[in-house]
């Protein structure tokens, strides 16, 4: 009976440890990345979709996602190779080359201006010609900030003199919904899901700027120009994820709205949802991961301009290649 029971128990031991094995070679098949993005937010949902919907699983990957506070954090994660990809502004890759680092955007996650003007003010109506800002003050958040740069550029698009015919408040970020409050601002610029928040208590979208600017690279993907030239699998593996997020993202709408959900819970369903469907019609979120080229131009203009770039860089510093690759793959 002993020897039964002796018998048994082996068995049970090796059944366990070839169980564990098993487990242990089926971990060991999935590459651990880091990424690293600017913040926690709705605009940065199809990176969430890659890693919810098991998409960088199914490519061989397993992704960590941090949040490193800012697009400056984030982008330094990646260039102190703590993470081996960021999230945030494309632009810090063309600042960077100034400085001697080398690296490249190869996914697009956001390719509008994504921000709205908003009021509560009853007497103003929708526009979407910039010169309805005449005799407007509007809230923006601070010089050299891209939505900053995009208000002065409409403005004088519009020929309004700037503290003639119109007034820009700079304003810290978080703070742009206040000055309708207190008077201090006419409109403001904002994010979603502030946007919605607005529409929901009775305030209206003034003025589109994903509409009125159209395309530009807002938020990337970043890799440095090693690991595409060592390791361009991993990229590959990753930009596909991405690329397959982006189109579940168009086909599904409720399955993102669920991830975004769970993402966000401090806010209220139907928030989300107006945000989330304002995002994607806008064509913030992109259709595929490629790069277009005049939004990259129109991104690097604007540093230029605002003298964070001593000059558009000659070198191309976006790789199409890897979304290229996986937008035709089945």
């Amino acid at each position: 009976m002993q020897r039964k029971a002796c018998a048994a128990f082996l068995a049970a031991i090796v059944t366990l440890a070839l169980a564990f094995g098993s487990c242990k070679r089926g971990q060991s098949k999935l590459t651990p990345v880091v990424v690293n993005q600017a913040f926690e937010h709705l605009l940065y949902i199809a990176l969430y979709v890659a890693k919810d919907k098991g998409f960088f699983e199914q490519q061989g990957l397993d992704v960590r996602i941090e949040t490193g506070g800012g697009d400056a954090q984030a982008f330094s994660a990646l260039t102190s190779e703590s993470a081996q990809f960021a999230q945030g502004d494309p632009a810090f890759v063309a600042i960077a080359n100034e400085k001697g680092w080398d690296g490249r955007v190869v996914a697009m996650a956001v390719d509008r201006a994504a921000v709205w003007a908003v009021t509560f003010d009853k007497s103003i109506k929708s526009f979407t010609d910039p010169i309805g800002f005449k005799g407007k003050t509007v809230a923006t958040y601070p010089d050299p900030n891209t939505a900053y740069v995009i208000q002065k550029q409409l403005d004088e698009k519009a020929r309004l003199v700037v503290g003639k015919d119109t007034r820009i408040l700079q304003v810290p970020f978080g703070t742009e919904l206040s000055t309708l409050q207190n008077k201090q601002a006419d409109i403001a610029q904002t994010i979603e899901p502030n946007v919605s928040q607005v529409e929901l208590q009775g305030g209206v979208v003034a003025f589109s700027y994903p509409d009125a600017y159209g395309p530009l690279a807002f938020t990337g993907v970043m890799t440095s120009k090693k690991l595409v030239d060592e390791n361009p699998q991993v990229v590959q593996r990753f930009v596909t994820a991405y690329e397959h997020a982006l189109q579940f993202i168009q086909t599904d709408f409720n399955g993102t709205l669920d991830i975004a959900k769970k993402r966000l819970p401090n806010l209220a369903p139907n928030v989300v949802q107006a945000a989330l469907k304002r995002l994607i019609e806008s064509g913030c979120i992109p259709k595929h991961a490629a790069v277009n080229a005049e939004s990259w131009r129109k991104l690097l203009q604007i540093r230029v301009d605002v003298h964070d770039l001593k000059e558009i860089p000659t070198k191309q510093l976006f790789d199409n290649t890897f979304a290229e690759s996986a937008a035709t793959e089945k």
